[in-house]
């Protein structure tokens, strides 16, 4: 992995977690952080983090370790932003340790340890992290740090996306389409690309579902289309509702 591409994958993975922290930001000190930021006011933003981080305040951290990570009102400082991600993540703040699996993902402010990030994955998915699912199935889909274990990434897909998260729904729907883990079936499939196309439950749309779902839809059967339609994102969800059993 180059380190450009770890970085826009961590970056991706950030901007994730950011619009899911932002969207649930209550008024207070965190919010107004956060629209300095938007205002691009970084001097003012950092010195309010820091003084919420010094009250041990995990979002604080948060924030302040993504400004690091970004170089905004500073160079960047990937070892200074996980320093914080991890103070944060012990504190039990979900945003940190979702940016600190990312970065041990990622390699960028620590040594590359895929295993190290599926702990902190892990600790998300305890904490009721959809987004976390969705990485923990990709350790087993993808075979990182984990021997390819398609039906136990088929059961933390069904776990984040039956949570809402968008990019769990684009996971599990590319196991349908080749079966591996779980039964075929393209309709499903189909119908839960488009689902993981929109927004829900204050995440991002995932970003390739729509292009994903269009192509899918050329290549299915008159009979499958006709089955899809009859279909929601709920009912294949539940059909399949098997799969999340288990520890």
């Amino acid at each position: 992995m180059t380190q450009n591409f770890a970085r826009a994958a961590l970056s991706a993975a950030l901007c994730s977690s950011l619009l899911m922290v932002s969207a649930l930001a209550a008024a207070g000190p965190i919010e107004d952080g956060v629209k300095l930021l938007e205002a691009q006011r970084y001097a003012e933003a950092t010195k309010l983090f820091q003084k919420e981080a010094a009250k041990d305040n995990p979002r604080a951290m948060y924030y302040l370790g993504d400004m690091l990570n970004q170089g905004l009102g500073t160079h960047r400082q990937p070892l200074s932003a996980t320093a914080w991600w991890e103070k944060g993540a012990y504190l039990g703040g979900v945003d940190c340790q979702l940016a600190l699996a990312s970065a041990y993902r990622a390699g960028l402010g620590v040594k590359l340890d895929p295993r190290q990030a599926l702990i902190w994955d892990r600790v998300a998915a305890k904490h009721g992290s959809s987004e976390a699912m969705r990485n923990i199935g990709d350790y087993f889909a993808q075979g990182n740090g984990q021997e390819v274990d398609f039906k136990e990434a088929a059961k933390w897909y069904w776990r984040g996306a039956n949570g809402g998260f968008p990019g769990a729904q684009r996971a599990l729907a590319q196991l349908l389409m080749t079966g591996d883990g779980v039964d075929k079936d393209p309709a499903a499939a189909y119908v839960l690309m488009r689902a993981a196309s929109q927004a829900q439950k204050n995440y991002a749309p995932d970003r390739n579902a729509a292009a994903d779902a269009r192509v899918l839809r050329h290549e299915l059967s008159a009979d499958q289309l006709a089955k899809a339609e009859k279909l929601t994102k709920e009912s294949v969800l539940e059909s399949l509702k098997a799969l999340g059993a288990g520890d």
